[in-house]
C-alpha cells in the first residue's frame, strides 16, 4: 500500500507514457507525410523527367526532317557530292528520326503523343522517295556516274519524261521537286504532327504540375498542424518536468546540504523518492558501523587498506606479533604485458592464497599497489621455518596458477614484542630489501 505523502501528485511516468504516444503518433504522421511529400517530388520528377526526354524525342524527328530537306536541297542546287553524302549518314547511320521513335516508344507508345509522332516519322520516310527522285534527276542532269551511289538512288526509275529532259530540264525538274507545294505541304504535316506530339507532352506536364502544386499544398498545411502539435507536445513536457520535478529538486537541495529531511512534494515519483530518503536519513546511524567497514577495506580484494592498516600497527607494540611485508615481484612487467585487468586478478588470487595458509587471527592489509602487509598476532621467531616453508608454498602455487599469469612474492619478516609498530614494519622493509637483493622470490628475517 503506496504512503499517501508520496501518492497523491501527478505520475510523471503515466504522463510520459501518454506524451510518449501522441509524440510516437505525431511523429509517425509526420513521417508518412514527408514519405508522401517526397513520392509525389520524385513523381513530378519522372514525369517531367518523361516529358524532357519525349519533347527531346519530338524534336529530334522535326530536325532529322529538317536536315535531311536542307541536304538534298543544296544537293539539287549546287550537284556537290558532299551534301548527298551528308544526307545518307543521317538516314542510314545516324537515324535521329528512327533512335527517337524508338526512346518515345519506352514511356509513350499506344498513346496519342507515340501516334502523332509515328505518323510524322512516317510522312517523313515517304517524302524520301520524292528526295531519292530528286536525287536521281541531278545525278543524271550532272552526268555522274549513277554506280558510285547509294542504292536508295541507283533504285529510282525515272519516268519516260524526265528521262527525254535535257539537264539544264532535269536540274529545274528536280528543284521542283523540293521546293514546290506538294513538297511544303508534306513539311508541314510532318510539322503539325510533331508540334501535336510536343504539345500533348507538354499540356500533360502542366496538368501533372498542377496537381502537384495542390497537393503539396494540403500537405504542407498538413505538416504544419503535426509541427504545432509537437511543439506544443514539448512545452507541456517542459512545464510539468519544471514544475513537478525541478522546482522540488531545488527545494530539497539546501536540506540536503544541511542533512535535514527534504520537504515532500511535486510529482508522485518525486514524492516516492523524498519518501525514500527521509527513511534512509532516519536509517543513517544504524549504518555507520558497515560503512567504517567500507571504508577501512580495500575495494579490489577485500584486504584492509591504508587506513586499517595504521589502525593495527598502532597496537603492534602491545603485544607479540610477526609483520610480513609482501611484495609482487616484477608486477609492473604483469600490468604492461597482460594488462591491468590481469594484474588485477593476480592481487585478488595472492590475498586468496593469503587467506588459505595463514588462516589463524590474521590481518591482511594493502598498503599500496602489489604491497601488502600480514599481521600474525602472538607469533615469534620460534614460527620462522613455519612462516618460510608457507611463503615457498605460496609462490608454488602462484607459479603455477592456470587462471592468472605466474608470478611469486617476496617477504620481509620482523617480530615485534612490546616494541613500536613503526620500528617493526621499517624492520620487515630491511629484510624485504635484501630479499630484492638476493633475486627476489622468497623470504627473509630482520636479524
Amino acid at each position: 500500500m503506496k504512503d499517501k505523502n508520496y501518492s497523491r501528485g501527478i505520475s510523471i511516468k503515466r504522463l510520459n507514457y501518454i506524451m510518449a504516444a501522441i509524440t510516437i503518433i505525431v511523429s509517425v504522421l509526420l513521417l508518412i507525410v514527408s514519405y508522401r511529400t517526397l513520392t509525389i517530388y520524385n513523381s513530378l520528377t519522372d514525369r517531367t523527367e518523361v516529358s524532357v526526354k519525349g519533347q527531346k524525342s519530338a524534336q529530334d524527328v522535326q530536325e532529322a526532317s529538317d536536315y535531311l530537306t536542307e541536304q538534298v536541297r543544296c544537293f539539287v542546287e549546287s550537284g556537290e557530292r558532299q551534301y548527298l553524302d551528308a544526307y545518307f549518314e543521317e538516314s542510314d547511320v545516324t537515324q535521329r528520326r528512327e533512335k527517337a521513335l524508338e526512346e518515345l516508344g519506352k514511356q509513350f507508345k499506344g498513346t496519342t503523343v507515340f501516334t502523332a509522332l509515328e505518323q510524322a516519322e512516317k510522312q517523313s520516310m515517304n517524302l524520301m522517295n520524292t528526295e531519292f527522285y530528286a536525287m536521281r534527276l541531278t545525278v543524271d542532269a550532272y552526268g555522274y556516274d549513277l554506280s558510285s551511289f547509294p542504292a536508295a538512288v541507283q533504285n529510282v526509275t525515272l519516268t519516260d519524261t524526265d528521262a527525254a529532259l535535257s539537264n539544264p530540264e532535269k536540274k529545274e525538274r528536280a528543284r521542283q521537286l523540293v521546293f514546290d507545294d506538294n513538297y511544303h505541304l508534306q513539311k508541314a504535316i510532318i510539322s503539325a504532327k510533331t508540334q501535336e506530339c510536343l504539345n500533348t507532352i507538354i499540356n500533360s506536364l502542366e496538368n501533372k504540375q498542377s496537381d502537384t502544386a495542390n497537393q503539396f499544398s494540403f500537405i504542407i498545411r498538413v505538416e504544419q498542424g503535426l509541427i504545432i502539435a509537437l511543439i506544443v507536445i514539448v512545452l507541456i513536457i517542459v512545464l510539468l518536468t519544471t514544475f513537478q520535478v525541478i522546482a522540488p529538486l531545488i527545494k530539497a537541495i539546501p536540506h540536503i546540504q544541511s542533512d535535514k529531511p527534504i520537504p515532500i512534494s511535486g510529482s508522485e515519483e518525486f514524492r516516492y523518492l523524498a519518501s525514500t530518503y527521509n527513511k534512509i536519513y532516519e536509517e543513517n546511524k544504524s549504518q555507520k558501523e558497515e560503512l567504517e567497514f567500507e571504508a577501512s577495506h580495500d575495494q579490489l580484494t577485500g584486504a584492509l587498506n591504508r587506513k586499517g592498516f595504521e589502525k593495527i600497527l598502532q597496537g603492534v607494540g602491545n603485544t607479540k606479533t610477526a609483520l610480513l611485508l609482501i611484495d609482487v615481484d616484477r608486477f609492473k612487467r604483469i600490468n604492461d604485458t597482460y594488462g591491468h585487468a590481469e594484474g588485477d586478478k593476480v592481487l585478488s588470487k595472492l590475498t586468496q592464497v593469503l587467506s588459505s595458509h595463514f588462516h589463524t587471527g590474521y590481518a591482511l592489509c594493502r598498503i599500496g599497489g602489489d604491497e601488502f602487509v600480514l599481521f600474525l598476532p602472538d607469533v615469534g621467531p620460534e614460527k620462522k621455518e613455519e612462516i618460510n616453508q608457507k611463503v615457498n608454498e605460496i609462490n608454488n602455487v602462484l607459479e603455477r596458477c592456470e587462471d592468472t599469469p605466474p608470478t611469486s612474492i617476496s617477504v620481509g619478516v620482523a617480530f615485534g614484542d612490546n616494541e613500536d609498530g613503526i620500528v617493526v614494519y621499517k624492520k620487515a622493509d630491511i629484510a624485504l630489501y635484501r630479499v630484492k637483493e638476493n633475486g627476489r622470490r622468497g623470504c627473509a628475517f630482520y636479524e
